[in-house]
């Protein structure tokens, strides 16, 4: 018996990056994690692949010395 491999014929490599938002007010996270992933990036201009990211929340805002964060992740896949 032989094994068989299978290889994908189109395979999408994703990256991933990590921060934390920082405010003093719940209500500027707010706007600012808004602003943040309302937001996508594209990049149509490459000559082999094509690209599209959005930032995406991590969990839920927390409360930290008297500051608001907001962990969020940016997930980048290209074809």
């Amino acid at each position: 018996m032989g094994v068989t491999h299978c290889i994908p014929a189109q395979m999408n490599r994703v990256q991933r990056k990590y921060k934390v938002l920082r405010f003093t007010s719940r209500k500027e996270l707010e706007v600012g994690v808004n602003e943040l992933i309302q937001r996508e990036y594209k990049d149509t201009d490459g000559f082999i692949f094509q690209s599209s990211g959005r930032w995406q929340c991590l969990g839920r805002p927390f409360l930290e010395e008297n500051h608001w964060h907001q962990a969020v992740v940016f997930i980048q896949e290209e074809e």
